[in-house]
């Protein structure tokens, strides 16, 4: 009987943690570079999550671009990963966002930084509609580590 239920807590954690999956196109970039981030729901229903649409990325130090995202990135350093300041909870207009089964959405952004970087996104199970501020089980998701130069 143990090892039944073992076997199916096993199973719900690796259903779970494929439900939505983040696509990075490519393993390294440059500083400014676009990074098109692909989120794309692999589970049987909807998945909704929330996204920052005040966010700026700077192409260099003179242009800037509006780049709505639902990620926040973090750097890797002896102490760890580090969330960078970028992303959902810079204090802009946050909405809720879903997709259904099978689909899938890109959302480019770019950043000042260099070294290890994943990108992360927290989400739920089901629709969209309510508020972005503290949606009923919250799951997260991360990326493969991608190098900056």
């Amino acid at each position: 009987m143990k090892a039944g239920a073992i076997l199916l807590a096993f199973f719900c954690a690796l259903t779970a943690s494929a439900q939505v999956q983040i696509r990075i196109p490519s393993q390294r970039y440059k500083s400014h570079d676009r990074i098109n981030v692909e989120i794309v729901n692999a589970s049987a229903g909807d998945v909704s999550f929330c996204v920052e649409y005040g966010y700026v990325s700077y192409v260099d130090d003179n242009h800037s671009e509006t780049t709505p995202t639902p990620v926040y990135a973090q750097q890797e350093s002896e102490r760890g990963w580090n969330t960078l300041l970028t992303g959902p909870d810079i204090g802009s207009i946050r909405q809720p966002v879903t997709l259904g089964r099978g689909e899938s959405h890109v959302y480019p952004f770019r950043l000042n930084a260099h070294g290890k970087v994943r990108v992360l996104l927290d989400y739920w199970v089901g629709n969209g509609a309510g508020s972005c501020e503290s949606p009923s089980g919250r799951r997260e998701v991360k990326s493969r580590a991608f190098q900056i130069e």
